[in-house]
C-alpha cells in the first residue's frame, strides 16, 4: 500500500530561528540558514519516520485496491475522495455513502458499507484515496517532537561528520528515543 504525498506541509514544526538558537548563532550571523534549513527537514523526516505519522498537515494520497477495511495513517484527519478504474477502464469517484472515515482509531482508516464497486481485473491498483493528515500546524505538534527535532539540528549542527574521532557518545540516541516514546506507535 503505497502512500504518496500530495501536497507539502505549509511550515517547518520549528522555525529556523529556533532552530538558530538551539544551535547558539548570533542573529547576525545568517551565511549557514541553508545548512540549518536542511537539518531541520532531515530531523522532521528522521521524527515522522521514527513514528510513523506525519507532524504537519498535508494531503497525502494511498493507491492500491478494495478491502473492507484500508488502514492510511495515524492522526488521519480527512478522506477528501476515493477514485476507483472500473471495469471499463474509466476512473469513477465512489460516493461517500460507500464507506466510514475512522478518524476516531489510532490508525485512521476507511471502513467499507455494503458492497465496493468491480474494478478494472488487470490494473495493479486500481484505487486511489486523498486525504489530509497531521497533527495541525506547528503550534500543535507535541513540544517533546519539536525538541528531539531541535536536539538532533543541535547535534548535526555541531558534529558535521558521521563519526567523531576519539569520543564515545550515545546519550544522543536515547534522548531523542526517549523524547520520542511517548508518541511512537507499535503494532502487534
Amino acid at each position: 500500500m503505497p502512500i504518496i504525498n500530495i501536497t507539502p506541509p505549509a511550515e517547518p514544526p520549528v522555525s529556523l530561528e529556533l532552530a538558530r538558537q538551539q544551535c547558539q548563532i548570533d542573529a547576525d550571523i545568517t551565511d549557514e540558514d541553508v545548512l540549518i534549513d536542511g537539518m531541520i527537514k532531515a530531523a522532521v523526516d528522521y521524527c515522522e519516520r521514527q513514528l510513523g505519522l506525519t507532524l504537519i498537515t498535508q494531503e497525502k494520497q494511498y493507491i492500491g485496491c478494495f478491502s473492507s477495511v484500508i488502514e492510511l495513517t495515524p492522526n488521519l484527519l480527512s478522506v477528501e475522495s476515493i477514485k476507483y478504474v472500473d471495469t471499463e477502464g474509466v476512473e469513477q469517484t465512489l460516493s461517500a455513502d460507500q464507506y466510514y472515515n475512522d478518524i476516531a482509531s489510532v490508525v485512521g482508516k476507511v471502513i467499507k458499507i455494503g458492497t465496493y464497486p468491480s474494478t478494472q481485473a488487470t490494473h495493479p491498483q486500481p484505487v486511489t484515496i486523498n486525504f489530509t493528515c497531521g497533527y495541525g500546524d506547528a503550534d500543535a505538534v507535541p513540544d517533546s517532537i519539536k525538541q528531539c527535532i531541535l536536539m538532533l539540528v543541535g547535534h548535526w549542527y555541531r558534529n558535521r561528520e558521521s563519526v567523531s574521532v576519539g569520543t564515545i557518545n550515545s546519550e544522543m540516541e536515547f534522548t531523542t528515543t526517549a523524547l520520542l516514546n511517548n508518541y511512537r506507535l507499535v503494532r502487534i
